[in-house]
């Protein structure tokens, strides 16, 4: 049996949402993320905003391409709402181009759908653990 990262906040486990207007895709992320010891929260990219009105998540998933909107155009606004929010942008569409227009309009990382689950993690902690002001909360999940 796996066993559980540890918590490093035994009030407070790390947050992520994931913004995906493909159920199939947030439901494996969400259960994926949740054995991982992340809370999760999700979004089809219709209510975005209003999601982030308030205390914004610890970390972002976010599909660059969705039937209701481009994910880059959603990443510019988060970034003039929350410039220190790690998001990792996913897409099917991608390739280099892709790729650094996502790291120009502030994504932290990038990375090619289909991507193995692992990968994913690994970014999520890296971005957490870089992440100031939270950096000193997370610096021990990764």
């Amino acid at each position: 049996m796996a066993s559980q990262p540890a918590d490093p906040d035994p009030v407070h486990r790390p947050t992520v949402m994931i913004v995906d207007d493909d159920a199939e895709m947030r439901a494996l992320l969400r259960d994926a993320l949740e054995r991982d010891g992340f809370d999760v929260s999700e979004d089809a990219g219709d209510r975005l905003e209003a999601l982030l009105e308030g205390r914004p998540p610890d970390a972002m998933v976010l599909d660059k391409q969705m039937a209701g909107g481009n994910g880059l155009d959603l990443l510019s606004g988060i970034r003039r709402r929350h410039p220190g929010l790690p998001v990792i942008v996913v897409t099917a569409f991608g390739g280099t181009e892709v790729e650094a227009e996502a790291l120009r309009r502030g994504a932290t990382y990038y990375i090619d759908k289909p991507f193995r689950v692992a990968r994913l993690l690994v970014m999520l902690r890296a971005a957490l653990s870089q992440h100031a002001p939270r950096a000193s909360r997370w610096a021990e999940y990764g």
